[in-house]
């Protein structure tokens, strides 16, 4: 087992089972628990699954660095151009968002649009 899978998994246990106590413990405030519980079952679940998808052989290789290059830069500008669609929706006044929702959905459509093109470009296999 490769020791940053073992690592995750350690730290994921860990922060489980503080999340746990952290819940039991204190009465009525639960996000703390929460948060360490959602963070736990993350980084155990992360590094069981790369531990079984890669197992000891290479995580990444130039062609699946390439396509997470490009699928990035992609998503950037998909980014780009959803905050220059906001800003005419605001101008215009079609559509009037605060200022967090606005930045909330900026980082939504990012965060997405990054996931997305990478899965797309990974199932096509490599980009020119």
């Amino acid at each position: 087992m490769k020791q940053r899978n073992l690592y995750r998994i350690i730290i994921g246990v860990l922060m489980v089972v503080s999340g746990l106590v952290s819940m039991i413990m204190t009465s009525g405030e639960a996000v703390t628990g929460t948060i360490l519980l959602v963070a736990g079952i993350t980084f155990l679940l992360t590094g069981i699954i790369r531990q079984k998808k890669f197992g000891d052989g290479p995580e990444s290789d130039e062609r699946s660095k390439k396509i997470g290059a490009y699928g990035l830069s992609y998503a950037w500008l998909t980014g780009l151009f959803f905050m220059f669609g906001l800003f005419w929706l605001d101008y215009l006044n079609i559509v009037r968002l605060g200022t967090q929702i606005a930045l909330a959905l900026s980082i939504v459509v990012l965060a997405l649009s990054a996931v997305l093109y990478q899965m797309y470009l990974f199932r096509r296999g490599d980009v020119e």
